[in-house]
C-alpha cells in the first residue's frame, strides 16, 4: 500500500471513529434529553393540575399529530419542526436565539395605547356629571402630555402582557426578568407546540413565580389566530377593560396569521374601552326600570320562542344608513309580504314612500326620544305601529304606541334590581336578550333573532358610509327635501376602513364599528338556532350574514297573513309583568354607601411610584369587580362599573403612556383625586336620583347644522 493510499484510508477511519462518536454522543445527548424531559412534563401536569386542571386533564393524555417532530440540536438542546414551514422554530442555540429576542423586544416594546387628549373638550349638552368628570380628566391628561415626555420603555410593572405564541417556552425564562404584569396573557394556537413545551419548559417554576407575584395569568390554547382578537375582548368583557389596558404585545415566533392578529389588536384596540354605560346612565336605567316595571307591559319571554308555523316567515330589519335609499322600492313592492321592522330614525324615511312599518324599535333611553317621536311621527300613524324598547327606556315613550314589547336589557343595574326582585319573590328570572348595542340595528336584531326567526333581512345596517357626505338615508329627517343635512349625526371615535358587504371599502368610526361587530357577536351566539340573516345593505361587511342584493330576494309563499304573524308575535313571546315585582325594596343605598367608602379608603392610600399607583387602581377595582356576579348586590356594581371602566381607563394611560417611575405621579394624584371624590359622592347622588327620569330633550325643529 502506497504512503498516500495509507494517509486516506487512516483519514476515512478518523471520520468513521468520528461519525461514531457524534452518534454516540447524540445517543446520549437523546437519553438524557428523555430522562429529563419526562421529569419535566410529570411535574409540568402536577403544576398545572394545581393552577390549570381543565389544561393538566387536557394534556397529560394529549395525541400529536403525525408532524410532531420534537428533536435535539447538536449541542443538546430542544428544537421543534414548525408545521407551516417544515423548518425548525430555533437555531442551533435556542436559549441565546431567545434571550436576544427578549432583549430586542425591551429595546422597541410593542404597546398598545389609547390617546384620550380629545376628552378635555367634550361638551356637556346632556348636563351628566360623567361629561363633566371625563373633561376634567382630560383636562389633566393633556397636561401632562405637554409637561413631560413620552415613555417609551417597558416599566417595572404593567397592567397587562399579550404573548403570542408558547414554541417550547424559552422565552418565557426571560420574558419578566425586568418587569412584571399585572395581567398576563398567553396565547398558543397549536395545541402540539404547547405539549411540546411541556417537555422542554419549568412551566412548574413559571406558575409558582407567576403566582407569587400575584399576577393574574390566562391561557388560550389551540384558538385559531382568527379567532384570538374575540377571546381577548370576551376576557376583557369579564374582568374588567383595565386588565388589557396599556398592553404590551409580544410575537415569539414568526407567523403571517399571528402578524396580522397582532395590527388587527392595534386597529381595533379602542373596542376594549367603548361600549360601557356610565354613572348617570346607570340612575337612568335604575329610574326607568323602575317606573316602566309599575306600567302594565308586554315583557319579552326569549325562552318562548315564535311557533314553527310562523318562525320563517321574512322579516325586514330596516335602518338608516344610506344605502337604504337603493332598495326602498324593494322593500315597497314586498311590504305585504314581510314584516317591517324600523330602526328609529328610518321610520322617518319609510313614511315619506308610503311604507308604514309593522314595528318600530328604538334604543336612546332619554326624554330625547319622545321628542324625536312626537315630532316626526303623526300620533295617528304610531297608533298603527307596534313598539319594541328595552327595560331602560324614557318611560313616557313606552305610551306612544298602538301596543309596545320590552325586551330586558343585559348588564344594567335596572335589570339586575329587577331580575332580584323577580327571584326573590318568585325564584325565577326572566332572561335578557343580548348584544342589544350600542346602534337600534343590534337591538332589532337581539329582538328578531331572539325570538328565532329563521329569515332575517338588513337593509340600511351600513354601520359605515361611503361618502362622508352621505350618512344615512336622504328620506330621512337628517336630510332637507333638497337633500341637504340638516341634523348632523355625530362622529363617535376616528375613522376606520373596513370591507364592505359587497366588496369596495367602508368608512366607519368607533361607535359604528362596535356596532358592527356586536351583530357579528350575536349572530355567533345563535348558530345553532338556525337563523339565515341576509345582509342586503351596501355598507360594512358583517360576518355570520350572507351578502344578498335586494334584487336577488326570493321570497317563499304562506298560507296566512303578515297580519296573523304579528298578532302571533304579540301574545306568544310576550307577557304581563308578574305582580310580586316590586324594584324599589331592593335599592340598598347603606350598602352602595359601604362600597363606595371602602373603593375611597383604598385610593387614599399614598402612593410613591408608577408601580404603587398601578397596585392601588387595581386593588380599588378588584374590590369593585368581586360584587359583579353577587347574588345580591350585583346592581350597585353595575352602578359603577361602566365609570370605572372609562375613568381607570384615561388614569392608566395617563400613568403610562408619559414620564417614568416617579415624575409622572404628581399628574396622576391629581386626576385621581377627581376620581376619589367621585366616588365619595356617588351614594348621595344615587339616595337623590334613582327615580329622577332623563330630561335631555333635542329641539327637533331647529337644525343641528348651518
Amino acid at each position: 500500500m502506497s504512503k498516500n493510499n495509507l494517509q486516506s484510508a487512516q483519514e476515512s477511519i478518523n471520520e468513521i471513529e468520528e461519525a461514531l462518536n457524534s452518534i454516540s454522543q447524540k445517543q446520549q445527548n437523546e437519553d438524557a434529553f428523555v430522562d429529563k424531559a419526562n421529569i419535566t412534563f410529570d411535574n409540568n401536569i402536577l403544576a398545572f393540575k394545581k393552577y390549570f386542571p381543565d389544561i393538566a386533564e387536557k394534556f397529560s393524555s394529549h395525541q400529536p399529530s403525525s408532524k410532531f417532530n420534537l428533536f435535539l440540536n447538536s449541542n443538546g438542546s430542544a428544537n421543534f419542526i414548525d408545521y407551516d414551514t417544515g423548518v425548525p422554530i430555533y437555531s442551533e442555540d435556542p436559549h441565546k436565539q431567545s434571550s436576544e429576542q427578549i432583549k430586542s423586544m425591551l429595546e422597541n416594546p410593542i404597546m398598545g395605547k389609547v390617546d384620550h387628549s380629545q376628552l378635555e373638550f367634550l361638551k356637556n349638552e346632556t348636563g351628566f356629571i360623567h361629561i363633566d368628570l371625563m373633561a376634567e380628566i382630560g383636562a389633566i391628561y393633556n397636561e401632562t402630555q405637554q409637561a413631560l415626555t413620552p415613555t417609551k420603555s417597558v416599566a417595572e410593572f404593567i397592567p397587562s402582557a399579550i404573548i403570542f405564541g408558547v414554541g417550547l417556552g424559552y422565552h418565557l425564562d426571560n420574558m419578566f426578568g425586568s418587569f412584571n404584569a399585572a395581567y398576563i396573557s398567553i396565547f398558543e394556537p397549536n395545541e402540539d407546540y404547547f405539549f411540546a413545551s411541556l417537555f422542554t419548559f419549568d412551566w412548574a417554576s413559571f406558575l409558582n413565580k407567576v403566582d407569587e407575584a400575584g399576577s393574574y395569568l390566562y391561557f388560550s390554547i389551540g384558538v385559531p389566530e382568527q379567532e384570538m382578537y374575540e377571546a381577548l375582548h370576551l376576557r376583557a368583557g369579564e374582568i374588567g377593560a383595565f386588565s388589557v389596558a396599556s398592553a404590551l404585545f409580544f410575537q415569539h415566533y414568526p407567523s403571517e396569521a399571528v402578524n396580522k392578529l397582532i395590527n388587527e389588536f392595534k386597529g381595533n384596540y379602542h373596542q376594549f374601552f367603548m361600549g360601557w354605560g356610565f354613572f348617570d346612565d346607570a340612575l337612568l336605567s335604575v329610574a326607568h326600570s323602575v317606573d316602566n316595571s309599575l306600567k302594565p307591559i308586554n315583557l319579552l319571554q326569549p325562552a318562548k320562542k315564535i311557533s314553527e308555523t310562523y318562525n320563517h316567515f321574512p322579516i325586514f330589519i330596516v335602518a338608516n344608513g344610506p344605502s337604504l335609499d337603493s332598495d326602498i322600492d324593494t322593500i315597497k313592492k314586498l311590504q305585504d309580504k314581510v314584516i317591517i321592522v324600523a330602526c328609529n330614525s328610518a321610520t322617518t324615511a319609510l313614511l315619506k314612500q308610503g311604507i308604514t312599518p309593522d314595528f318600530h324599535v328604538a334604543l336612546e333611553r332619554t326624554k330625547a326620544t319622545e321628542d324625536f317621536l312626537t315630532a316626526f311621527i303623526p300620533e295617528h300613524t304610531r297608533q298603527k305601529i307596534n313598539l319594541l324598547v328595552l327595560n331602560v327606556m324614557y318611560p313616557k315613550v313606552l305610551d306612544l304606541f298602538g301596543w309596545c314589547g320590552v325586551a330586558l336589557k343585559s348588564n344594567e343595574a335596572g335589570t339586575s334590581l329587577f331580575h332580584i326582585s323577580e327571584f326573590l319573590n318568585n325564584g325565577r328570572i326572566t332572561s335578557t336578550i343580548g348584544f342589544s348595542n350600542p346602534l337600534v340595528g343590534n337591538t332589532a336584531l337581539s329582538f328578531f333573532g331572539s325570538m328565532e326567526f329563521k329569515n332575517i333581512y338588513l337593509f340600511g345596517a351600513d354601520n359605515g358610509y361611503k361618502d362622508p357626505n352621505h350618512h344615512h338615508s336622504k328620506g330621512s329627517y337628517y336630510y332637507s327635501g333638497e337633500g341637504e343635512t340638516i341634523h348632523a349625526p355625530l362622529k363617535m371615535g376616528g375613522e376606520l376602513i373596513v370591507p364592505g358587504n359587497f366588496g369596495e371599502s367602508i368608512i366607519t368610526d368607533h361607535f359604528m364599528h362596535t356596532g358592527k361587530v356586536q351583530m357579528e357577536r350575536f349572530l355567533e351566539s345563535k348558530l345553532d338556532a338556525g337563523i339565515n340573516c341576509f345582509n342586503c345593505s351596501d355598507g360594512a361587511a358583517v360576518k355570520g350574514s350572507m351578502p344578498l342584493r335586494s334584487d336577488d330576494i326570493l321570497l317563499e309563499e304562506f298560507s296566512f297573513s303578515k297580519n296573523e304573524v304579528i298578532e302571533h308575535i304579540k301574545t306568544q313571546p310576550f307577557s304581563a309583568v308578574d305582580k310580586n315585582v316590586c324594584l324599589t325594596d331592593y335599592l340598598d343605598f347603606d350598602e352602595f354607601e359601604q362600597l363606595c367608602n371602602t373603593m375611597v379608603e383604598i385610593l387614599d392610600g399614598p402612593i410613591l411610584n408608577r408601580t404603587e399607583a398601578l397596585e392601588q387602581l387595581l386593588e380599588s377595582l378588584r374590590y369593585l369587580f368581586s360584587f359583579k356576579n353577587h347574588p345580591r348586590y350585583t346592581h350597585l356594581y353595575l352602578l359603577l362599573e361602566g365609570e370605572s371602566l372609562y375613568v381607570t381607563s384615561v388614569l392608566i394611560s395617563l400613568l403610562y403612556n408619559f414620564g417614568d417611575e416617579t415624575t409622572i405621579v404628581p399628574y396622576y394624584e391629581k386626576a385621581k383625586t377627581l376620581w376619589r371624590d367621585f366616588i365619595a359622592d356617588a351614594p348621595q347622588q344615587y339616595r337623590d336620583r334613582w327615580n329622577e327620569l332623563s330630561d335631555y330633550s333635542f329641539d327637533y325643529s331647529k337644525p343641528s347644522v348651518s
